[in-house]
């Protein structure tokens, strides 16, 4: 899971040569430590320790007795190097209960402020799964719903964040209903970032969630896919050709009704035999659909796509040119794919 919303690439700089320390608060009294990070300290012994260890010496055994001067300045750090993030989230919780309710002449500042505060903390795995037993997830429809496009987006990178490999946040989300606002987002709303960030949103939730991807289908994910291929915004078009190519991979079902829709047809119409940057992912969805399923290669094979002509113009063009060569070879598995038996007649 990764985080959004400044830097969240984990880029920090230490100038000063001296060993950070990250320790969240688990919301139970304890500290905890994020997943790369070794043990951090949950008292002063916890934390003498971990300062000899810090300075290469781990052969702290039993300390010596501390005056109250030193005790009193051990509490100090400590107290210092402790994050209460539960009080961090419910209070960004707090403010966004009104994100509803703002119009598009106000300032949305804090509200922003308060999706960033969450934003860093919830690709953490725990942390996710907390921010909804403190009730979190209240925070979404004010947000999807808001009149500022800076409120649409972070909400839905969030709902990303939470649902990225955590099938309990997966459920949650589903349970409280948010994948068609998101679909919402993704075919019409009017800010382009909006509708990148939705679409994230959604291959979060459905790539490897059966249930989630079921109720993608019921409410015509597909169809809302195939639009956002269709549009004119670049990042639109890549990103949902390669989650169509990631699902259509998943079962000959969902294959089938692909089929039925006239995906093959769309996709096939979408394919230049000059190169775009989209032009790989929906190469390899035909592959995809192609493989293994004698229905695909029929409708590829329809006369009136001139399917084969095209891959052959593609292999001819792109066969010298090393920065296109995924593209030339989804077109030869494509084209052994679907008419390695073809006669020279049919050719």
């Amino acid at each position: 899971m990764s985080s959004a919303g400044g830097d969240r690439d984990g880029n920090t700089e230490n100038t000063n040569n001296f060993p950070v320390a990250a320790i969240e608060y688990s919301g139970q009294g304890s500290l905890t430590a994020s997943s790369n990070q070794p043990r951090q300290p949950e008292n002063l012994l916890d934390l003498l320790r971990y300062s000899y260890e810090a300075t290469g010496n781990s052969s702290l055994t039993d300390p010596l007795p501390m005056d109250d001067e030193r005790r009193k300045w051990l509490e100090n750090a400590l107290k210092h190097l402790t994050v209460d993030v539960i009080e961090m989230l419910l209070k960004s919780i707090e403010v966004l209960k009104k994100a509803g309710t703002l119009e598009l002449q106000d300032d949305p500042t804090e509200c922003e402020r308060a999706l960033e505060v969450i934003a860093d903390w919830v690709d953490n795995l725990d942390t996710a799964n907390d921010f909804y037993k403190i009730g979190g997830f209240v925070i979404f429809r004010p947000c999807l719903d808001s009149a500022h496009s800076s409120l649409r987006w972070r909400a839905a990178e969030i709902i990303a964040e939470l649902t990225q490999n955590n099938p309990f946040c997966q459920e949650k989300i589903l349970e409280a209903g948010l994948l068609p606002p998101l679909l919402a987002l993704l075919d019409s709303d009017p800010n382009e970032q909006v509708r990148v960030k939705a679409l994230y949103g959604i291959s979060c939730l459905v790539r490897e969630n059966p249930l989630a991807l079921d109720a993608f289908m019921k409410n015509g994910g597909f169809s809302v896919l195939l639009r956002a291929m269709q549009s004119d915004i670049q990042k639109l078009q890549i990103k949902s050709a390669f989650l169509l190519s990631c699902l259509c991979a998943r079962s000959n079902n969902i294959k089938d009704e692909l089929c039925q829709m006239g995906f093959i047809e769309q996709l096939v119409g979408m394919v230049t035999d000059y190169h775009t940057p989209v032009l790989e992912h929906l190469l390899g969805a035909l592959v995809n659909m192609a493989t293994e399923h004698n229905f695909s290669k029929d409708e590829c094979r329809r006369p009136e796509l001139e399917l084969r002509p095209k891959l052959i113009r593609l292999i001819n063009s792109f066969k010298d040119k090393e920065e296109y060569r995924d593209e030339c070879e989804y077109a030869q598995q494509l084209l052994q794919l679907v008419f390695s038996g073809d006669t020279e007649e049919e050719r």
